[in-house]
């Protein structure tokens, strides 16, 4: 007896160290050198596999669960249905039944929300206050062991769903996705409708849909098929107690995942074509690999897409640009579901292009050839994998939801070890493998697909109503492409001269925001030294304001045209310095022409000289020229193809921001344009200029006032420097103001925007309250419980300093006046709500929205910025964030009240109603 009881108490003795220790004996994530976060991997007992991350410096906490289940396991007679289920998992659970209760918590608290389908996963995420991280979990936990389908809102949500997929009924990206799916094996689930609408998420004679729910729920999520990532701020201990106590009760099923025939294109080569909505002028080759490609530590698929989508001198890239057939290419693996990956590339035609595609296609082939000929060299590896180790190494912070968001999906793909560094390994270099997949990049193993207006087209997609063709890919076609020669300035890359040598960090200083330069003549300069990142990346921001912009439409496209047109032909200068770490953009803007820079310091400043000398220097042709204009004119004619709510929002900034032209405006403008106006433009632009420059992080004091001399010497030896203005906000009257907006879609659409009375920060800051507390709630009672649609928020929308507010709902079957007044119902009953709100649930909105004005940057890139926008604003205390927070601290219920009822919904309020019926 005695044995027994020590043998007893000795097995819940090691039962208890078992349980401390956890994820103690497990292989834990590999972590850069200069990650400060701490990481832990576990495997719960019911196999649900976690990474648990504590962050010291985190004002936000975040989850993700990742099922390995998509639409792949759709039941063939209910298309959908993954993504249905995805959406009533936010409607109610045993613990917290209220429809919208997860919402309203994690919006409460600051945070934010979503989830999405694929073929093969179901991935759920959120993002809240840090103090508020285990309430969240709880609710978000129960998600996955205890939904209640209830059938109110099993009927009701499907309407949702069907708004979803009616409000992506005249995407492109949506219709060429279909047309493919024409081509795939029939008996293959991805050539199943994966969206959903209603006639195929309906009750029928066989089955309930809520019965099909529930049994697609019990079957595939399972524990075994989840992995779940925690970030915040708690000790690992704290965070693993919480994983343990609220995930432990997800019941593992064993499940197992069907598998499907390997084939997943059976008939090939085909030569399709697709008519777009937009003006869109795109030639795409798809080559079906039939297989998994899982070599995550030999990165044979990036190796070639590295090869292929290469855009420096002498990638095929350059040399299609060079003969005014492309705007742009991009080549990588372009699907990836079991047994079944391929290798796509994808092409931005020109409209010269367009008459050329069959000497494209003869040069992509034959540059394919000379890859396998010539370019499977270990030291194109080697060097992937140096620029790799240093991106992983100094690894900008993330937001946590992305963070977490991405982590739990490579948590499947990845072993426990490599689940942060896997994306960044490049192992052992393995030239036969490589070699066995270019084998596969042939004409007669591939989809060419050209999308186009006005081509032949002989077939209608059923389920998105695009017009296309398929035929076989003509013999003759492929054997030339088989034999053509290699065109002439068509080489492989060279090594990569922007690779980093230097990667000292500086001492950090203990500026707390940047410092004017004084020294620094006929430029506001500002510096701040700034290792706290532990990084050697610098950014380097620069604006060039000009009166010109303002003046006229022609202007604002003789801007446009002129950056397009240098960045263009930058291109292949800068694209090694892409791929080693520095980023650049060159961009117009409201006030003139802006060039910012981030990466590490070394090497800064070649990119920043050649940028400048081209300012000043580059002249276009007029074959660069009539390809840039006719780029313009397909922009601005897509900009007003965009979906209702979409062209609401871009109306709404034009008519109030000003000077500001629509696209029709500047449409006019760029058709009437010539070369010759660009290059007056651009030799005019620096006569009178305002200049300002600001360097941040890993850079010395010196060193930008050499950049500034850099700037001077290269743009500004003959201007006057003038102040230029910035916009401002057209001030509406005191009373509601209608406008109806042209839009091409089905759907109806309204944008309630009412503006402050005020620019104060007071003000800004009541809207911005306001705007918190009525988010959740509004949604809910618009698209859940009205059923009105899937594009439906209030928000905050201050414009430049102004406050503001923006009701904005896209609907299928609802008209835009009804949306309007159901809008102004739910605020006018909504107003007691708020004045009677308890004091806890009043706070917790305040120090959310407090949360998020205040929290920490997580990186080098979001500081700058954010300094970088109170410069623009001319606030040298950089400290409009604190400001409004210290505003938001001294509100109450009742301010929040009484402005809700006497400014928003009153007849005197500065309201503008933008809206739109569509064409059912």
């Amino acid at each position: 007896m005695l044995t027994r009881n020590r043998t007893f108490f000795f097995a819940i003795f090691l039962a208890i160290v078992f349980s401390f220790f956890r994820g103690a004996f497990d292989p834990q994530p590999v972590t850069s050198s200069q990650d400060t976060k701490q990481y832990r991997y576990l495997e719960l007992d019911n196999q649900l596999q976690v990474l648990l991350i504590s962050d010291d410096d985190a004002d936000h906490g975040a989850a993700s669960l990742d099922v390995n289940v998509g639409s792949l396991q759709d039941p063939s007679s209910r298309p959908g249905l993954a993504h249905f289920l995805e959406h009533m998992l936010f409607l109610g659970t045993k613990t917290y039944p209220t429809a919208g209760e997860y919402q309203s918590f994690i919006n409460q608290h600051g945070g934010m929300h979503n989830a999405f389908t694929a073929p093969e996963h179901t991935n759920y995420f959120f993002q809240v206050e840090a103090s508020q991280l285990d309430g969240a979990l709880d609710r978000f936990s129960r998600f996955f062991y205890e939904p209640l389908f209830t059938e109110e809102y099993v009927q009701r949500e499907k309407n949702a769903v069907h708004s979803e997929y009616q409000s992506k009924y005249k995407d492109d990206y949506r219709r060429m996705q279909y047309v493919n799916k024409t081509l795939i094996n029939p008996v293959h689930p991805a050539s199943q409708f994966a969206t959903g609408r209603l006639d195929t998420l309906s009750d029928n004679d066989t089955s309930k849909v809520r019965d099909d729910l529930i049994a697609f729920y019990d079957r595939y999520y399972s524990a075994n098929l989840m992995t779940l990532v925690i970030y915040g701020p708690q000790p690992l201990n704290e965070l693993q107690t919480w994983a343990e106590t609220l995930f432990d009760p997800i019941e593992n099923k064993q499940a197992v995942v069907d598998t499907y025939p390997a084939e997943l294109y059976p008939e090939l080569p085909k030569d399709v074509r697709i008519e777009p909505v937009k003006q869109l002028l795109n030639l795409s080759f798809t080559f079906p690999l039939n297989e998994a490609v899982s070599d995550y530590k030999k990165k044979p698929t990036q190796f070639i897409g590295h090869l292929l989508g290469h855009e420096g001198q002498g990638s095929l890239l350059a040399w299609l640009k060079q003969q005014g057939w492309a705007e742009g290419l991009s080549a990588g693996l372009s699907s990836k579901i079991s047994n079944n990956s391929a290798i796509q590339v994808n092409i931005s035609l020109t409209e010269t292009g367009l008459k050329h595609i069959d000497d494209i296609s003869a040069q992509l082939f034959a540059y394919i050839r000379l890859i396998q000929e010539k370019g499977v060299n270990e030291w194109v590896f080697d060097e992937e994998k140096q620029l790799s180790h240093l991106q992983f190494t100094f690894a900008p912070g993330q937001q946590p939801a992305s963070l977490v968001q991405g982590l739990s999906m490579n948590m499947h793909e990845f072993k426990p070890k490599d689940i942060l560094q896997g994306p960044y390994l490049w192992e052992e270099f393995d030239a036969l493998r490589i070699q066995s997949l270019l084998a596969k990049l042939t004409p007669d193993n591939t989809i060419r697909t050209l999308v186009a207006p006005n081509v032949e087209t002989d077939q209608v997609e059923t389920w998105f109503a695009a017009p296309y063709s398929v035929t076989p890919l003509a013999e003759t076609l492929q054997e030339a492409w088989n034999s053509a020669e290699l065109a002439e300035g068509l080489h492989l890359p060279e090594a990569n001269p922007f690779i980093p040598q230097d990667i000292t960090i500086l001492n950090n200083t203990n500026q707390d925001k940047p410092a004017r330069v004084k020294q620094a003549s006929d430029v506001q300069l500002w510096h701040m030294q700034d290792t706290g990142f532990n990084g050697p990346q610098s950014s380097i921001f620069v604006n060039i304001r000009s009166p010109l912009i303002k003046q006229s439409a022609h202007n604002q496209v003789m801007l446009d045209a002129w950056v397009k047109l240098l960045n263009d032909h930058l291109n292949s200068f800068s694209y090694p310095a892409l791929l080693a770490g520095q980023e650049y953009s060159l961009y117009g803007h409201m006030r003139g022409l802006g060039i910012r820079l981030y990466g590490y310091r070394d090497k800064q400043d070649v990119l920043l000289e050649r940028i400048v000398s081209e300012l000043n220097q580059f002249k276009a042709n007029e074959q660069q020229w009539q390809q840039a204009q006719q780029e313009l004119i397909r922009a601005y004619e897509n900009a007003l193809k965009q979906k209702p709510f979409e062209r609401s929002i871009a109306e709404l900034n034009q008519r109030l921001i000003q000077p500001s032209f629509n696209e029709q405006a500047l449409m006019n403008a760029v058709k009437e344009a010539t070369l010759e106006d660009v290059l007056a433009f651009s030799a005019q632009f620096f006569d009178q200029v305002e200049t300002i420059v600001l360097g941040h992080g890993n850079i010395s004091e010196v060193d930008l006032l050499n950049t500034a001399d850099t700037i001077k010497q290269s743009l500004m030896q003959n201007t006057r420097m003038v102040s230029v203005e910035r916009k401002h906000v057209v001030q509406l009257p005191a009373r509601l103001s209608r406008q109806a907006i042209n839009a091409e879609h089905n759907d109806n659409a309204m944008t309630w925007y009412v503006q402050a009375v005020t620019d104060t920060l007071k003000e800004r800051a009541t809207m911005g309250l306001l705007g918190q507390i009525v988010r959740a709630p509004y949604y809910t009672y618009m698209r859940t419980e009205k059923k009105y649609g899937y594009v439906v928020f209030a928000t905050p929308y201050p414009m430049l300093d102004q406050g503001g507010l923006a009701f904005i709902v896209q609907s299928p079957g609802t008209d835009s006046a009804t949306l309007f007044d159901e809008s102004q119902q739910f605020l006018t009953t909504y107003v007691e709500q708020i004045r009677n709100m308890g004091d806890g649930d009043f706070k917790a909105h305040q120090q959310g929205l407090i949360t998020n004005l205040t929290k920490k940057p997580l990186n080098l890139k979001e500081k700058s910025n954010r300094f970088w926008s109170e410069i623009d604003r001319d606030n040298a205390q950089f400290n409009t964030q604190q400001t409004l927070a210290d505003y938001i601290a001294k509100l109450n219920q009742k301010d929040v009240a009484d402005y809700l009822e006497q400014q928003v919904l009153s007849k005197n309020s500065k309201g503008l109603l933008l809206h739109f019926d569509g064409q059912n």
